[in-house]
């Protein structure tokens, strides 16, 4: 692990999951530029395979710049270029900067960093973050932050790379005179009068390998003092009506995914049809209640087995299946998890889940169990680790499809 574990521990015991006052750690991350190297690496793999699902945007001061993100978009980094490189090749000067979400789906390693990191926030088992966390990068050169003094709805837990440093300034009550604050969309209420306030705030000098924990609501802002990168962490709570929702739709419509922007009569009709007299079970007799708490199970158990993170994107699992004999390993600890039900048993792998067919559930509590090791393994051994009931076939394309998902890697 990238990061001071102990430290990181103490911090998450006191702090987690409120995160209600602001937080410095120096020198936390051990070794910034590993995971600098691996934001790298995603950006790398975003750019060249799938640059059309990356989460990307470019501003520049005051505004946010559609042409220039579009550019970041369409331009590959070069191999071993660095994201601070990248930016400094793309933009149009050194005020430019540039926001990535979900980073840590596009590789791997840092998906297996981030997710070490969340894990010690859920580590007493009293709470879990049901809605997940976004993994992000902020890559900047110089000057202030685009959209100026801000405040988010959620804590913002920052690991700072470089390798230049940057200033932080936070402000835990409102000082802003309500003739100097810009509506925003986005951020609530902003202000672009910065320097007049900076003495009402406390302030942080970030090097790389610090961390500064940032409460929601807080208003802050950065500048920049060089090229840098850092790593970020956004927790969120649970939303429970959007959870509801999408699992009561995923109950009627298993094979159909809920859309983003559903017309309110089609909402509404479905939702009717669904919940009228004599519609509570399906055609296999299931009562509604119970289809859609393991349609909530289940998108628990997609969150879980990846450690709370985004699930990988397609273009960072591995192309090939491993050849008979490739010493394995567990991605992580707990990242197959099954969840029987009427038909069989659904089987979440990182992320993704993997329908194995009846006749009733099969038993996969030894493969469960078997996530905990970290003792390498065969594709062979992991065959047989699966179900003794099931089809050698069968066997073969589960233990195929975990390699495919990214649950189990090569050393």
């Amino acid at each position: 692990m990238s990061i001071d574990t102990k430290t990181w521990k103490a911090f998450a015991a006191e702090h987690a999951p409120d995160f209600a006052r602001t937080v410095f750690l120096p020198g936390l991350v051990a070794d910034p530029g590993h995971l600098a190297r691996l934001i790298d690496d995603g950006l790398r793999t975003a750019t060249r395979h799938a640059p059309g699902d990356l989460r990307l945007r470019a501003f520049r001061p005051g505004a946010f710049d559609y042409r220039l993100t579009k550019r970041f978009v369409d331009t590959p980094l070069d191999d071993d270029e660095s994201a601070v490189d990248w930016l400094a090749r793309t933009a149009d000067g050194d005020e430019e900067c540039l926001a990535v979400n979900d980073i840590a789906s596009w590789n791997l390693d840092l998906a297996a960093e981030a997710a070490r990191l969340v894990g010690e926030l859920v580590a007493d088992g009293t709470h879990e973050l049901p809605s997940g966390t976004d993994v992000y990068t902020f890559v900047a050169h110089s000057g202030w932050t685009p959209f100026g003094i801000h405040k988010d709805s959620e804590p913002s837990l920052i690991f700072h790379l470089g390798p230049s440093p940057k200033e932080v300034w936070v402000w835990h009550d409102n000082p802003f005179d309500a003739s100097g604050i810009t509506p925003s969309p986005s951020f609530g209420r902003i202000t672009f009068d910065i320097e007049e306030h900076l003495a009402t705030a406390e302030r942080h000098l970030l090097r790389p390998g610090d961390f500064l924990c940032i409460p929601r609501d807080a208003y802050h802002v950065f500048r920049n003092l060089g090229p840098s990168a850092f790593l970020g962490l956004t927790p969120y709570p649970v939303k429970t009506r959007p959870l509801i929702t999408e699992a009561l739709w995923r109950a009627a419509h298993p094979a159909e995914a809920l859309a983003a922007y559903p017309a309110a009569d089609e909402v509404t009709d479905r939702a009717r049809a669904l919940l009228a007299d004599g519609a509570d079970d399906d055609i296999s007799g299931t009562p509604l209640a119970d289809r859609v708490a393991h349609e909530i199970t289940l998108g628990q158990l997609r969150l879980r087995t990846n450690g709370y993170v985004s699930r990988p994107h397609q273009a960072a699992l591995p192309r090939t299946a491993p050849a008979p004999h490739t010493p394995l390993r567990w991605s992580r600890p707990g990242v197959v998890a099954a969840a029987p039900h009427h038909g069989g048993t659904t089987l979440v792998a990182r992320g993704r889940t993997l329908i194995v067919p009846g006749p009733g559930p099969a038993d996969f509590t030894d493969l469960e169990k078997a996530t905990a090791s970290d003792t390498p393994f065969t594709l062979e051994e992991l065959t047989a680790v699966l179900p003794a009931d099931l089809a050698p076939e069968r066997r073969e394309e589960i233990a195929l499809s975990l390699c495919g998902v990214g649950a189990v890697t090569a050393p």
